[in-house]
């Protein structure tokens, strides 16, 4: 039985050129010339690349067992995540999840409403010099402050205090952006110099020392505010009577507050540059803020009347995925489309391919946020959406942050007009996660 078509690449480097300079693209024309599955070799190895929604179906559902977390990619994000929920695999993934899923009930959900609200509104004050000014505004580093708040005080609370958030802050801006080189640099030896390694492990020290100061504060403060880590605090496994140690309790800290900060921040503001790229969206986005909630502040119970504002979420992260591609190894041998999959093979599930391809999605490239109406999801793919992952270890956190998505946009859209700048058009920057190179710059006006 054959292997995935194998891409032809140079000599000595592969395909890893034409991948570094035409990235995503490059992948595109691959997939058109090839078919759904093929093999690059990037001469540090060799990847089978995944781009058909069945693919992510057999690799995160019917086959979940054959395909685990190891290789560089993973080593490297253990070095910030350690063996939190999005890293841990067998029966220790398993226990862990069983104690966490209770925190992110609806029930649970509803409680951190009114936190949420309060960072949003907080961070949006300090845009109404730039409505006033009505100068260019860089909506994508505005929305880093915003969900960075809104985990700051979903998880921590008051616990953490403003000068450890910034110092927080800069160390994870800092750790992501240099995971993508960590990927390429983990096998090489430590005392090889890796430009930006020193502060990489620095940033990480600053990190641990401020969530374990945080996690031994909250210990103590039994009678605090309810929050993500006093859930965490308080969870017991019903099968072993065990509550999670202090290592562990970090590791889901770190995991939950990078998830719900990076990828929401991405997530609005690609939504943002969609939306004043058609401005008639951006009106019906207010339209259906001002019929559901008015001027009021929304709350849980609202969240089901915003069902566009979750559409239009939806839609930004099908078009622009933050986590844009998912890495697995084969532990076993396997048969994908026909084509025998070796053990040991490394594999990407491209989500961004899976959300454009063409035998699922209507003109993929446009930003249509009525993809996710019932009528119109009826009969797709079960997994032709996958920006949250599927099956067993589906990201724990979906309803958080599409709840959180659907806050800041309905905030947003209560105090602000928000058109596009002329001539600054957002492009795709390839990071840890999918970015906008440059920025999302818009024009505010405030209501």
């Amino acid at each position: 039985m054959q292997t995935p078509p194998r891409v032809p690449g140079l000599p000595l480097l592969g395909t890893l050129p034409e991948l570094l300079t035409r990235k995503l693209d490059y992948v595109s024309e691959l997939r058109e010339r090839h078919g759904d599955i093929f093999t690059l070799d990037l001469k540090v190895g060799e990847v089978v690349l995944l781009c058909h929604p069945r693919h992510a179906q057999h690799v995160f559902v019917d086959r979940a067992r054959s395909y685990g977390k190891s290789g560089p990619v993973f080593d490297s994000l253990r070095t910030l995540l350690g063996n939190g929920l999005a890293m841990s695999e067998g029966d220790f993934w398993m226990r862990q999840r069983r104690m966490m899923q209770p925190a992110f009930h609806h029930q649970r959900l509803a409680a951190l409403t009114q936190k949420m609200v309060e960072a949003i509104d907080e961070c949006l004050e300090g845009w109404e010099a730039a409505a006033a000014a009505g100068e260019p505004f860089d909506i994508a580093r505005a929305f880093n402050r915003v969900t960075m708040n809104v985990m700051v005080r979903t998880m921590f609370g008051a616990g953490l205090e403003p000068s450890e958030t910034e110092r927080v802050a800069n160390a994870l801006v800092y750790v992501i952006d240099f995971i993508l080189l960590g990927f390429a640099t983990q096998s090489l030896p430590g005392w090889v110099p890796v430009p930006g390694r020193a502060r990489y492990r620095e940033a990480l020290r600053t990190i641990d020392e401020t969530v374990f100061g945080v996690i031994e504060r909250a210990r103590r403060d039994t009678g605090g505010e309810a929050t993500l880590l006093s859930l965490l605090l308080d969870m017991v496994d019903e099968e072993s009577g065990e509550r999670m140690s202090q290592r562990e309790l970090r590791d889901e800290a770190v995991t939950l507050f990078l998830a719900g900060y990076e990828t929401t921040s991405v997530t609005m503001a690609w939504a943002m540059h969609a939306l004043t790229q058609q401005p008639h969206l951006f009106q019906r986005l207010q339209a259906e803020v001002e019929r559901a909630v008015g001027t009021r502040v929304p709350g849980f119970a609202d969240l089901t009347s915003l069902a566009w504002c979750r559409n239009v979420a939806q839609e930004s992260l099908r078009l622009y995925p933050p986590v844009y591609w998912v890495a697995r190894k084969a532990v076993e041998e396997d048969v994908i489309d026909g084509f025998r999959i070796p053990a040991g093979k490394s594999m990407a599930v491209m989500v961004h391919h899976i959300h454009r391809h063409p035998g699922e999605w209507e003109a993929p490239e446009r930003f249509d946020p009525d993809r996710f109406t019932p009528e119109r999801s009826a009969g797709r793919h079960k997994h032709a959406w996958v920006p949250f992952g599927a099956g067993q270890r589906q990201c724990i956190g979906k309803e958080f942050a599409l709840m959180e998505a659907q806050l800041i946009l309905a905030r947003l859209a209560q105090r602000f007009h928000v058109e596009a700048v002329p001539g600054r058009v957002a492009e795709l920057l390839l990071s840890t996660t999918l970015r906008a190179k440059s920025g999302v710059w818009v024009k505010l006006t405030r209501r």
